[in-house]
């Protein structure tokens, strides 16, 4: 007679119901302590999953797609199921851990917190986040600390070996700077524009903030790295799901396979 009441498999969680259940322990703090997955989704995380989380996925999204493919085109022949999965995680993860860490360092600094306690390594996030990155300079004393290396070398041929090195690692340099940039640009406008509270954090906030961002591409570089050698040296699909130790195991193995392949190759044509 009851069972219309009773029958809790009719009922159907929302988008935002599963999120918060997720999430719920990014809710709770010194303004709200009693903030868990029982009591639900709370006020607060309803205005941030739909004013800024939401809004902010639905933008990014697609635009980090169409990055990766541009960035890393060899992902774009990959077709495998389980590898187009690994595609999708990575492409939709993006900016997750930033907004949500950022929404704790917005509460932290409302209630007063004061984040140099709360982070033992902030004063050398200082240097490697939130400055900007030491170009490379060529280093005319090599020649000096390893003077074995350069003995049969002219001045002249020494100063050329040296501006050689320093034209690679220039080059490696801006590459590696214009592919962050590329991501930045397109994550850092639209976060800004949705998320309002950041405009009134501190000096420290902004700290964090810069850690937040740089972390958040760092995920998605390593990722897209990783399918990048994936793909080149030939996994098979279920091999996406491997542990670091195990992959690294079957990489380096791969990896002598190729070169070896490549050395037979070239000694036939000789």
């Amino acid at each position: 007679m009851f069972d219309d009441f009773d029958d809790d498999d009719d009922y159907e969680m929302s988008e935002l119901d599963e999120w918060y259940n997720d999430h719920y322990m990014y809710f709770k703090h010194k303004s709200n302590p009693d903030g868990d997955m029982l009591t639900g989704v709370t006020f607060e995380a309803t205005l941030f999953y739909n004013g800024i989380y939401s809004p902010v996925k639905k933008e990014i999204v697609p635009a980090i797609r169409k990055l990766m493919l541009k960035q890393y085109p060899i992902i774009a022949t990959e077709c495998r199921p389980l590898v187009l999965e690994y595609i999708d995680n990575t492409v939709n993860y993006a900016g997750h851990r930033m907004l949500m860490n950022l929404w704790k360092v917005v509460q932290d600094q409302k209630e007063g917190i004061y984040l140099r306690e709360k982070y033992p390594d902030f004063e050398s996030w200082v240097d490697f986040y939130a400055r900007p990155p030491k170009a490379p300079e060529p280093d005319y004393s090599f020649f000096d600390n390893y003077p074995e290396i350069g003995i049969d070398l002219s001045e002249e041929a020494k100063k050329e070996y040296v501006e050689k090195e320093y034209a690679e690692e220039m080059f490696y340099f801006l590459e590696r700077e214009k592919l962050k940039k590329e991501y930045y640009d397109i994550v850092q406008p639209v976060v800004l524009k949705y998320f309002k509270a950041l405009e009134d954090l501190n000096y420290d906030g902004w700290i964090i903030y810069a850690v937040q961002i740089r972390e958040d591409y760092e995920n998605y570089k390593s990722r897209c790295d990783h399918l990048c050698g994936f793909i080149e040296y030939e996994f098979d699909e279920e091999d996406i799901n491997l542990n670091l130790k195990d992959y690294m195991v079957k990489y380096c193995m791969k990896y002598d396979e190729k070169r070896q392949k490549e050395q037979s190759s070239k000694d036939s044509e000789m």
